[in-house]
């Protein structure tokens, strides 16, 4: 009897979904702290492990943060999110990056080889406090789903953007 595993994954369904880059008072860290943080949202319908691939708020140095592999906290499961703290201090934890995005104009990420990008985005020039950047998709006047970035009314950390009441 022949069996294959079916769990195919693949770091292209990954895409940064939301970040808050001036967390005065809102959520915060597993060390009581608040920090900024990048979102990212396995668009995919199978588990994705996101260790191995690298994060960075500088292109031209794609492996500035490798995130460490064989960690359960790296799978992401189908249609679910990833919070990784931009608080410049790597030594709290594997979700915890080595850079901050205070200064950052640019975040992205890249697959294990550190060559491939996987998605990138550009932040916005001003960020207010406690306000956070996501990615909304909506309708159009002919039915048709777009997506766009934009502030968000709310922050909505490793959940859906979208927490407007739908028509009935």
């Amino acid at each position: 009897v022949f069996s294959q595993n079916t769990w195919a994954q693949n770091v292209s369904d990954l895409k940064f979904s939301e970040i808050l880059v001036q967390n005065d008072s809102l959520n915060i860290d597993d060390f009581g702290k608040h920090n900024s943080w990048i979102e990212i949202f396995n668009s995919g319908y199978n588990t994705v492990d996101i260790g191995g691939c690298y994060l960075t708020d500088d292109e031209n140095n794609p492996k500035k943060y490798w995130i460490p592999s064989g960690d359960p906290a790296t799978k992401i499961p189908a249609r679910c999110y990833i919070l990784f703290w931009a608080d410049g201090k790597p030594s709290r934890g594997i979700l915890h990056l080595n850079f901050e995005l205070k200064n950052a104009k640019e975040i992205a990420l890249f697959d294990a080889s550190g060559k491939v990008l996987v998605d990138k985005l550009v932040l916005p020039k001003e960020n207010h406090s406690n306000v956070s950047y996501g990615y909304m998709e909506k309708e159009d006047e002919t039915g048709e789903v777009v997506g766009s970035w934009e502030f968000l009314e709310k922050i909505t950390p490793a959940s859906d953007n979208d927490h407007t009441q739908k028509a009935s």
